[in-house]
């Protein structure tokens, strides 16, 4: 037995993730030691597709340029049982230069192994390491065998990455009995015809085709001529099952696919375990952390992993240098938890919690499978895209408008507490569905949402802070639930049950973890959310009475509108000014601001719908049109010609949101949009008008510039807010 002098961390496994946190931590300056059971290079199981994420990160580590030159695919072809495919083209959502790369293990991890050594990571090839050393409950370090000996090697830290079978893990008592996914994957050659994309097959079924399995298939194209093909099942109990799966899946698309009909398997198939229990508190012990597979950092539905893998590496070794800092010795490693609970737990929990009820989700998925309203396209990327592809097109409604908040106004933290607020408020059931107001991995921005409303108008009391974290979770959370109101369908088609069911669940559950928190906030709190909530459903029972009403006139419309936008613009700011006890006098003026700004706001939204052309059409905006909800425009087209061109599409009804260019060109033409910008125009300036009995204050300033972006949607590099009250 013999003792190496103490490094600041030790990193076993030199897979994506342990690389990753090597890397980080060298280029820090930190001594690290990276062990490899095996020699370079070497294989692993996988389906070798990398996602935007991990080729950016790659790109950040200097990774990519030593790549010998990969296979690019431009997006993902998903295959539905029963539904046929769709196409999710990275290029659509993230520009013309977008794209993931197929690079084959055996090549990427000897990459990234050998960029983490230039900048300074030890390597040992052939370690194996057989157990930690743990002293007074604090892993201090691993004993390896290395060339016939037994080397006890201490570090500050231990970083684990040595796969879902994590040793380390287990022995430090970080590794329950949880479910273990199977994936297996071989190398087919000679086809022909592949596509530039990554295909996904789901469900699988069994040989016979009776039962549905919690399964998937996938085609990776390596080049010109050859594929990464397997399949994967979550759950337990299916591993004897796999390989008949596998034979299926490839024996369909020989039959299937002239492509693959003289394929010939290049190595044999190869098969490896993946985790499903990925859970941030079972991540970090005193002194180890688990990174990639041994986290569990896995989509069950479609394998990925790399781009979490590097991700928690880099986490870890951020988080590891700041503990260093603070505490060379013994470093408090509990960050780490939070920081992968509030990357991860969203997408990873909802998608391992949909594993064990698959046939609910897939029922979902695919009864909804050609729907981008909001609630559908929120659950298909949450469960199947998590790492890039179909990012959801309702960015009109999370904007960015940090610029616009004056200086000495940073209301991030506030907002940041908000949505965790609202992650717990929800985990338990559809962790996901928090995720459309929190942000990723980054500086969080300032979305124009109903909290930034209450958070700006909460500044003009004297009470303190009051419950205002509590009662901005609640409005956001009620409007979610609107928002995935939009995703019940009026008309019967076959295929709308069960998304019609998934929408009006999602929106029970969300309006009664609203209205929880709203008693947060006392009886009148309570009262005004309420009182809110009957208008915005009187107002949308009452627009379904009007559908596709040509004779509807401009004065009903905006009576409607009044109902149900301006209201919910209302509620946040009249919650802000009672939560920290404003004067009546600006209570009053926050309310009639917030009424004003929610009629700009809206009208705005209603000029976009018909004048932004965008590829694919943005379906959340286009389902009130195809609901039959008339836009002020389009009535005010019609007040000239009641029984022209335009009448007559939309009484069609069926494919009013079908013939919308035409529909645009011919409220355009008759100037009845620039009619409704005017009407804009009118009421963001009754929403600046209200301010002026404010007091002079940065939330002020904040206001105010929120008034002339709801009619622009412009916000300015540098803005001059104060400048306005001067």
């Amino acid at each position: 037995m013999s003792a190496r002098s103490r490094y600041d961390t030790v990193v076993v496994g030199a897979g994506p993730a342990g690389c990753a946190a090597a890397y980080h931590l060298a280029v820090r300056g930190r001594r690290v030691l990276l062990l490899e059971a095996q020699r370079f290079p070497r294989a692993k199981v996988c389906g070798d597709a990398l996602t935007q994420r991990a080729v950016r990160i790659l790109a950040d580590m200097g990774v990519l340029d030593s790549l010998p030159p990969a296979q690019r695919m431009r997006g993902a072809r998903i295959h539905m049982r029963g539904r046929g495919w769709r196409d999710f083209d990275y290029a659509a959502y993230r520009g013309a230069d977008s794209h993931c790369l197929v690079v084959p293990r055996v090549v990427l991890d000897e990459a990234i192994c050998a960029r983490a050594v230039a900048v300074g990571a030890e390597l040992w090839e052939e370690a194996a390491v057989t157990a930690p050393i743990i002293e007074s409950g604090r892993v201090v370090g691993v004993r390896v065998g290395r060339r016939g000996r037994l080397i006890d090697v201490r570090a500050s830290v231990v970083i684990a990455a040595d796969g879902a079978r994590s040793r380390l893990a287990r022995t430090a008592g970080l590794l329950r009995e949880g479910d273990l996914g199977i994936g297996i994957r071989g190398y087919l050659t000679e086809l022909d015809g592949m596509l530039d994309r990554q295909e996904i097959f789901l469900p699988l079924d069994d040989v016979g085709g009776r039962d549905l399995l919690p399964s998937y298939g996938w085609i990776n194209p390596t080049g010109a001529k050859e594929a990464n093909i397997g399949v994967g099942l979550f759950g337990p109990g299916y591993e004897h099952r796999a390989q008949d799966v596998l034979h299926s899946f490839v024996t369909r698309l020989r039959g299937s696919r002239a492509a693959f009909a003289d394929g010939r398997l290049r190595g044999g198939w190869a098969a490896a375990p993946f985790r499903l229990d990925f859970s941030p508190d079972r991540c970090v012990a005193d002194g180890i952390l688990l990174v990639g597979d041994a986290a569990g950092l896995v989509n069950p539905f479609t394998g990925e992993g790399i781009s979490y893998a590097l991700e928690s590496g880099r986490t870890a070794a951020e988080v590891v240098d700041r503990a260093l800092v603070r505490d060379p010795l013994r470093p408090d490693l509990l960050d780490y938890a939070l920081l992968l609970e509030h990357s991860y737990s969203g997408w990873l929990a909802a998608g391992r919690r949909s594993s064990h009820r698959y046939q609910f989700v897939w029922r979902v998925l695919e009864s909804t499978f050609d729907s981008e309203r909001v609630p559908f396209a929120l659950c298909r990327r949450a469960v199947l895209l998590p790492e890039g592809l179909g990012e959801l097109r309702a960015h009109r409604s999370i904007d960015d408008v940090a610029a616009l908040m004056a200086p000495g106004m940073d209301v991030r933290a506030d907002l940041l507490g908000v949505g965790d607020l609202m992650t717990s408020a929800v985990r338990d059931e559809w962790p996901f569905l928090a995720r459309l107001v929190t942000s990723g991995r980054g500086e969080p921005g300032v979305p124009l949402r109903p909290a930034l409303l209450l958070l700006l108008t909460s500044c003009f009391g004297d009470r303190g802070a009051g419950a205002r974290i509590e009662l901005g979770a609640s409005v956001e959370l009620g409007a979610l639930a609107a928002l995935v109101q939009l995703g019940v369908e009026n008309t019967s088609t076959p295929h709308s049950s069960w998304g019609n069911r998934f929408a009006i669940l999602v929106s029970d559950l969300l309006m009664a973890k609203s209205l929880h928190l709203a008693i947060l906030g006392g009886q009148p709190a309570l009262q005004l959310i309420s009182n809110a909530v009957t208008r915005v459903c009187t107002g949308r029972i009452r627009e379904r009475r009007h559908a596709f009403d040509v004779r509807m006139t401009e004065n009903q419309h905006m009576s409607l509108m009044e109902m149900q936008t301006a209201s919910a613009f209302e509620l946040p700011c009249r919650l802000g000014a009672l939560t920290t006890g404003a004067d009546p006098k600006h209570a009053a003026a926050l309310a009639d601001y917030g009424r004003a700004l929610g009629v700009a706001y809206r009208l705005t939204e209603d000029i976009r719908t018909l004048t932004e052309v965008t590829e694919p059409r943005d379906e959340t905006a286009l389902a009130g049109l195809r609901d039959g909800a008339l836009t002020h425009s389009m009535l005010a087209a019609l007040r000239h010609q009641p029984d022209g061109r335009l009448a007559r599409l939309i009484r069609d009804g069926s494919s009013i949101a079908d013939d919308i260019d035409e529909i645009a060109a011919i409220v355009e033409e008759s100037g009845a949009l620039d009619v409704t910008r005017a009407l804009a125009r009118e009421y963001a300036d009754r929403a600046a008008d209200a301010l002026a009995v404010l007091p002079e204050h940065p939330a002020r300033a904040s206001l105010f510039a929120l008034t002339d972006y709801a009619v622009t949607r412009h916000v300015p590099q540098r803005p001059d807010l104060m400048s306005a009250f001067r």
